[in-house]
């Protein structure tokens, strides 16, 4: 995994504010994802979310922090947490990763209506676990 230039300054900028390491972040947007290990969660928080108030303020971006567990169908399920996930599957297609959200019934529409989430789910999936594209059933 590569980090840019914008991605070091945004990683960096959250380690000043609230002495947090991440993992990776993505911006999309007026948006910023950071991932991080999850004794680094409350950190970056910070007492009474001052840290993440304060970052917010500092960059002019709605912050999203998402925790990195080992397991990418972990991860997957984590990271759509306001939706029911039912199961996560792993599949090879033209020999590259491929995951199968299965969701419960009604629960699709949810998801469908945040695509910009989405897709900075799917990308943080890509660089960290290489998994090329994340399916929704």
């Amino acid at each position: 995994m590569r980090l840019r230039g914008e991605e070091i300054f945004y990683l960096n900028a959250l380690n000043s504010v609230s002495g947090a390491n991440a993992r990776d972040c993505v911006v999309q947007g007026k948006v910023i994802t950071f991932l991080m290990k999850g004794k680094e969660l409350g950190r970056a928080i910070g007492k009474n979310a001052t840290a993440v108030k304060k970052l917010r303020q500092l960059l002019k971006l709605n912050v999203e922090l998402l925790e990195y567990p080992d397991n990418p169908a972990e991860f997957i399920k984590k990271a759509l947490y306001n939706v029911k996930v039912k199961e996560v599957k792993f599949s090879l297609k033209n020999g590259k990763k491929v995951a199968k959200v299965v969701l419960e019934p009604g629960e699709r529409r949810k998801i469908l209506s945040g695509m910009s989430r989405l897709k900075r789910i799917k990308a943080l999936a890509q660089r960290n676990y290489n998994v090329e594209d994340i399916k929704i059933h």
